[in-house]
């Protein structure tokens, strides 16, 4: 599972942006595809994650709000994808799910 040593590590290669642990919130939500907004998550997507889908959020307010969300396999908590939001706006994307088959 993407966890949040990953996030931060992740954060500050690909944004720039140094988080603190105390400063990053956490939920996790259980989504029906028909309740995931479509511009937030790409077509392709969809089609390669289950029905309904459980999405691990962190949340980070600096200047701007930050919202990475975490796509799992519920059965097994494999990580299928990543997608960024800053300010509202997909401004990332990444299937993570090849990563354990790699591994292999």
């Amino acid at each position: 599972m993407f966890g949040m040593e990953q996030l931060m590590e992740f954060m500050k290669e690909e944004f720039g942006l140094v988080l603190k642990r105390n400063e990053v919130g956490e939920e996790t939500l259980i989504l029906y595809h028909e309740e995931i907004e479509k511009e937030l998550i790409s077509e392709e997507l969809l089609k390669i994650v289950p029905n309904p889908v459980s999405f691990h959020t962190y949340i980070y307010n600096e200047k701007s709000e930050w919202i990475i969300g975490i796509a799992l396999e519920a059965a097994s908590n494999n990580s299928l994808f990543l997608v960024c939001l800053k300010d509202g706006e997909k401004i990332y994307e990444e299937v993570l799910f090849g990563e354990k088959d790699n591994e292999k």
